[in-house]
């Protein structure tokens, strides 16, 4: 969503018109799920994609009638129906039902897009409100951010901000349905140890979005050469108090070259609201850790937030196909899904 917005951005910049296209309903296997955006120029360039193939190309067809009517068509909701028989004779692999929203957006609208950018780059979560089309009334686009008003009525937007959902979702009100993204930064990724396992979780990280921080107290791992994409490497004297404050929005992943390392690193990682503390080790190993916790004041509450064993069960063994498991399971968790 933030190269679609910055993208947006600069187009309605230039006194352009653009569509913007989000997926508000999926269902099966479909090529992406609901939130997906994609943005068409008046040129037909597109930014972002809903999935690619019939999908996309319907879309596409779409948006330029849009934009070639501009005094007229604003806004169109498209249906596919990507059934096993149609997926394959488009050379689609997946299938499923896709609703896609369509709608055109003028240079009338930059300074409320300028607006909801800024406050997303401060970390303020804003909120991306659309109301669905419904009884030949056009979609309504709100941006729910603390530093700007908001059309929506009060009782609306306090049921919006009450459900404190950091995925996007669909919900209904007074019998319209009104689509809500939340804008959240992608996070901070502390990796606690700089050897095998962390480069490949760092490298991976990195490429989906995550702003990566490296900590090791070994210089011959902890240094930018191995690894490039990182925000930081720190290389410390000590794990004794490494992490500062961290929020909801933070994760942690400790995988230190030592038990005592994990235990003391993991102590402070529970001091803090970390959106995600994961760490490595064998069953036994966590016994032992949590067993020293316990006895330290900490809870079995305290303990349940540890991702441990970490990443999804996906039978990796590699430290590749390690880091591979704990970034999907991070991204699990970002989504807001059950693990």
């Amino acid at each position: 969503m933030q190269y679609v917005l910055d993208s947006l951005i600069a187009v309605l910049d230039q006194g352009e018109s653009a569509v913007i296209g989000v997926i508000i309903r999926s269902s099966g296997s479909a090529p992406r799920t609901s939130g997906a955006r994609m943005l068409v120029r008046f040129d037909g360039t597109l930014v972002g994609t809903l999935g690619g193939g019939a999908l996309e190309g319907g879309c596409l067809v779409k948006a330029k009638e849009l934009l070639d009517n501009p005094a007229t068509d604003t806004y169109a909701e498209l249906y596919f129906d990507l059934s096993n028989t149609t997926a394959a004779a488009e050379g689609m692999v997946c299938g499923g039902e896709v609703s896609v929203l369509l709608q055109k957006v003028t240079p009338a609208l930059l300074e409320d897009f300028v607006q909801l950018r800024d406050d997303f780059r401060r970390g303020g979560q804003p909120m991306l409100v659309t109301g669905l089309p419904v009884n030949g009334d056009g979609p309504q686009l709100c941006f729910l951010h603390g530093s700007g008003d908001c059309a929506l009525v009060p009782a609306l937007k306090n049921e919006i901000l009450r459900k404190k959902r950091r995925a996007k979702f669909l919900m209904s009100y007074e019998e319209q349905d009104y689509f809500v993204e939340p804008l959240i930064l992608p996070g901070t990724l502390y990796l606690l140890g700089a050897g095998h396992v962390a480069l490949a979780t760092a490298y991976l990280a990195s490429f989906i979005g995550f702003e990566v921080v490296v900590m090791d107290d070994r210089d011959e791992f902890a240094n930018s050469e191995r690894y490039p994409g990182a925000k930081e490497v720190k290389v410390l004297d000590t794990f004794t108090d490494c992490l500062p404050t961290l929020g909801a929005d933070d994760f942690v992943v400790i995988v230190t070259r030592g038990h005592l390392h994990d235990r003391d690193v993991l102590a402070q990682a529970l001091r803090t609201d970390a959106g995600y503390i994961g760490m490595i080790g064998s069953a036994k190993k966590r016994k032992g850790v949590y067993t020293s916790l316990i006895k330290e004041g900490f809870t079995t509450m305290d303990l349940e937030r540890v991702y441990s064993p970490i990443g999804l069960s996906i039978g990796s063994d590699t430290p590749e196909e390690i880091g591979l498991s704990i970034v999907a399971e991070m991204v699990k968790v970002r989504a807001g899904m059950k693990v």
